[in-house]
């Protein structure tokens, strides 16, 4: 099974998404789009993973999301990466509080304990992928990009659970099912006596 654990991004972010990209695809370069009905914010890609694996690495991602208060996030700003350099990757931002960055750690520890997973020696950067070029974009079409996307996209949205998903990839492109959910934990206040 081709694996990811990623957080959902609603409808009200996708639409913006969606009608940034319907003004400026033709404009660009040719490139893979991601489909937009499906915008995820990707916190591991684990790749191949054995089917018999999966339910000690979901006890151990649902551990990880049960420490974690929902989060509130909000997609802003385009970009490229590599950064400084033709175009092979272009994304939309995440901001976000730093608990996304502990959290991104911990569901990589929990591949880790789970799966002997060897993380990513790069730093995470919270971030919406929309386009692969297979022909890098160059600095005109960075800048049409990154221009469509300046300032906030769409309304500030909360992250209540994570999703461990599973990825087909086929002609048509990528095709996602949800394995598992976690909730974060609501922050619940103690009953009266």
């Amino acid at each position: 099974m081709r694996l990811f654990v990623a957080l959902e991004v609603p409808e009200p972010s996708r639409r913006d998404v969606r009608r940034r990209v319907e003004g400026l695809r033709d404009r660009l370069p040719r490139a893979r789009w991601v489909d937009l009905d499906v915008l995820h914010l990707t916190l591991l890609f684990l790749g191949e993973t054995a089917e018999a694996d999966v339910p000690v690495l979901a006890a151990k991602l649902r551990a990880a999301f049960s420490r974690f208060s929902p989060l509130p996030l909000r997609l802003a700003g385009g970009g490229t990466f590599p950064p400084g350099r033709p175009a092979r990757v272009a994304w939309v931002g995440v901001e976000s509080p730093p608990e996304l960055l502990t959290l991104q750690a911990d569901v990589a520890q929990a591949a880790v304990e789970a799966l002997g997973f060897e993380p990513e020696e790069r730093a995470y950067h919270p971030h919406v992928t929309l386009a692969r070029c297979a022909d890098p974009w160059r600095r005109e079409a960075i800048e049409k990009f990154t221009n469509a996307f300046t300032g906030p996209v769409g309304p500030p949205f909360v992250a209540h659970h994570g999703v461990l998903f599973e990825s087909k990839l086929s002609p048509k492109g990528a095709r996602y099912r949800q394995v598992e959910v976690f909730p974060l934990e609501e922050d619940y206040p103690e009953e009266e006596a």
